[in-house]
């Protein structure tokens, strides 16, 4: 892109599923201790419903990645940044694809259907205990990686920002270019 900066539809998805992911993660971490009762099951419905979102966006945000030319690192960044970079992005697209697997496949081993605001996820395995279970320590270890790794997203641009003051967040930033 000769502006340096991401396209408005980029822009526009990063943003989304930025919120939608603290959204959810956030609601990961206090659901459980949600009494039961239809409430509880809302909340769990709900967070199952984004989460499957979020694996439909990241598939669509991948598609227009590669169909795009993205906006090339400041000239001042090192190599070993550069692939702190590269791998980070890497690591943050593998976990929105695996945690609302693992999140599908976690509702399906405990014997529960993945509902998407009316429409119900195929079943792609019965259920199961044993899996029910690896599949919940795999969920909340992702989630808590995947946590790391956008605090670490988050405290790298506001590094490149405040510190190097060079362009690197100012061009995923809302309604500039």
């Amino acid at each position: 892109m000769p502006s340096g900066r991401y396209d408005p539809l980029a822009k526009s998805l990063h943003w989304l599923m930025a919120l939608m992911i603290i959204a959810l993660w956030s609601i990961g971490i206090i659901m459980e201790d949600l009494p039961k009762g239809d409430f509880r099951s809302q909340v769990f419905g709900i967070h199952k419903a984004v989460g499957t979102l979020i694996l439909a966006l990241v598939v669509l945000r991948l598609v227009w990645r590669t169909t795009r030319r993205m906006p090339a690192f400041p000239d001042t960044m090192t190599d070993i940044e550069r692939l702190a970079a590269h791998a980070g992005h890497i690591a943050l697209y593998a976990l929105m694809i695996l945690l609302p697997i693992d999140g599908i496949l976690l509702s399906q081993t405990g014997g529960r259907a993945v509902d998407v605001f009316g429409w119900t996820v195929p079943t792609l395995i019965g259920k199961d205990k044993v899996l029910h279970e690896l599949f919940e320590g795999a969920h909340s270890a992702m989630a808590w990686v995947l946590a790391l790794i956008l605090a670490g997203h988050v405290v790298a641009a506001l590094r490149h920002h405040f510190i190097l003051k060079d362009n690197v967040l100012t061009r995923m930033l809302p309604g500039r270019g």
